[in-house]
């Protein structure tokens, strides 16, 4: 039996930090209330501004509602695709003028493609932030696609495929998302089927431009030493006489049907290492008690070297090398996945058994309070370190807005994990981590 005194004191010292947690997160989130500005043009640009004069620097993010998310098969990777040529040419710029010009300026700057958006960014010195929006604009509102230089681009876009295609990792995630999910649009990759890349032209290009680039699909956040008023006024100068089109867009989050028995899948690939990769379908961000009880539920299982089962496989049994995990979950429904990293392919049985019961036992009885509050810290702590970068406090603004429609999710998500109790992992784990939810993909060496 515990001692009284000891299990009275572990009492009150989480108590205490419960809630001295609890009082920095409302600070936190009073100052991002105050730093944060948000207004829309007429033609339905939505703009955030966040105010930071700790150093002067200006990171400008534009973020079009259009990713993998969108594409029908027969046209998957169109808005990756898309990405690559409009860095080519405008009505006023030609071919390398976007980096010249940052470059010239001393920025930075890229675009990416993900799943729920595309998104494009400038970081300057504070006097010359200006240049950012002067680029964006002519991105979102006067990019051209001559036949001419389609075709270079189509072999860049063509290569990056057949680059992924000779990454054994890769395969296995792309090969595993495509049985995970039967009907969400997750199960495309970003970067599209190779058939489907094949197969562009220009014209395909052109038109998925001219239905998904303009004020009333983006977003635009400024970020940094910038004033609200001065964004204001220079938002309306470069992107006020484009005009908006809002773009209806088909809302897929409980299109998967329930799985009803384990699925598997087995890559061979030219590797030294095999690879064991295990996921169960996880709720949504509008299920939301269960999503972030799944969310803690996979600190505790698998990051980083205190999981449990980085404790097990690694240290105990020392039957792995590595093990990482969580809940990947954007929006949609997705995955709660586990990645084990075996010593030898023989003990893949073993450490799927391993992985297993310990998900089992999640589901039987409530995990600690020392583990939960370990997820509150490490959250937290994240929280802010993320706003000591404007690059990284653009993203999560953009990425908030355009994924849930208000950019205050980033003040909703430590407080909700704060809010989950251990019952709340147990009842998650019992009811999602069990072999008829479960898709396992093992990576092995080709046989000869």
């Amino acid at each position: 039996m515990p001692n009284p005194r000891t299990f009275h004191l572990s009492c009150l010292v989480s108590l205490v930090l419960l809630a001295a947690q609890s009082v920095l997160a409302a600070d936190a989130a009073a100052d991002l209330e105050s730093r944060v500005s948000e207004f829309a043009l007429k033609n339905g640009l939505e703009v955030l501004v966040y105010a930071d004069s700790s150093a002067p620097v200006v990171s400008t993010n534009v973020y079009y509602k259009v990713g993998s998310y969108d594409e029908a098969l027969g046209r998957t990777g169109l808005s990756h695709m898309l990405e690559h040529m409009t860095f080519k040419h405008t009505d006023i710029y030609k071919p390398g003028d976007f980096d010249r010009i940052v470059d010239s300026a001393g920025g930075n700057n890229n675009g990416f493609t993900s799943t729920y958006y595309t998104g494009y960014y400038e970081d300057f010195a504070r006097d010359r932030w200006e240049l950012a929006l002067r680029i964006e604009a002519a991105r979102m509102g006067r990019c051209i696609f001559p036949d001419s230089e389609f075709e270079s681009e189509h072999q860049v876009v063509s290569e990056e495929r057949r680059l992924q295609d000779n990454r054994p990792m890769s395969e296995l995630w792309e090969q595993f998302d495509a049985v995970a999910f039967l009907a969400n649009p997750q199960r495309n990759p970003t970067i599209g089927w190779p058939d489907d890349v094949r197969r562009y032209t220009v014209q395909a290009v052109r038109d998925w431009y001219a239905q998904r680039y303009n004020p009333a699909n983006a977003v635009l956040v400024v970020a940094g030493d910038v004033r609200p008023a001065d964004v204001r006024a220079k938002a309306e100068k470069y992107f006020g006489k484009l005009k908006g089109t809002p773009v209806a867009r088909t809302d897929c989050y409980g299109s998967e049907p329930k799985q009803h028995g384990e699925r598997r899948i087995t890559v061979r690939k030219r590797v030294r290492v095999p690879q064991v990769l295990v996921g169960f379908h996880s709720p949504g961000i509008r299920d939301t008690a269960e999503f972030f009880a799944a969310e803690v539920a996979g600190s505790i299982a698998g990051s980083g070297r205190s999981s449990r089962l980085y404790r097990k496989l690694v240290t105990e049994l020392q039957i792995a090398t590595s093990v990482w995990g969580g809940n990947s979950v954007d929006r949609d429904p997705g995955m709660f996945q586990i990645g084990v990293t075996p010593k030898a392919e023989s003990l893949i049985p073993h450490i799927e058994q391993v992985v297993q019961a310990e998900l089992d036992r999640l589901g039987a009885e409530p995990v600690t309070e020392r583990e939960l509050q370990q997820v509150r810290n490490q959250v937290l702590a994240g929280e802010y370190f993320q706003r000591d970068d404007v690059s990284d406090m653009a993203y999560l603004l953009a990425r908030c807005k355009i994924l849930y429609g208000d950019w205050r999710t980033i003040e909703a998500y430590p407080a909700g994990i704060q809010r989950v109790t251990a019952e709340q992992v147990r009842d998650f784990c019992r009811a999602y981590l069990n072999p008829d939810n479960r898709i396992t993909g093992i990576l092995l060496s080709e046989t000869k």
